[in-house]
């Protein structure tokens, strides 16, 4: 889809200096690809802040029980047992 934008002096100089020109349409489409994700990430992490609370979550309290926790998930994934075995 083609689209106009206005850029400012020094940001479209920086472009037609540093990006060939068949290329520049394909940059700007990733670089605005990555700003969105970037926002979206954004709003998600705003949305959920507060929604971890240490109190529902005892078995991480501390680092022994941190470690405890995540020593009985690959036991039971068995993690330490060699394939084949």
């Amino acid at each position: 889809m083609r689209v106009n934008v206005l850029l400012p002096a020094d940001v479209a100089r920086a472009l037609r200096d540093l990006v060939p020109p068949r290329q520049r349409a394909r940059f700007i489409a990733e670089a605005v690809e990555r700003e969105l994700r970037r926002i979206q990430v954004e709003a998600a992490l705003e949305a959920s802040a507060g929604a971890w609370q240490d109190a529902d979550h005892p078995e991480l309290a501390d680092g022994p029980a941190i470690d405890r926790w995540i020593a009985e998930g690959r036991a039971r994934l068995e993690w330490d047992r060699a394939e084949g075995v």
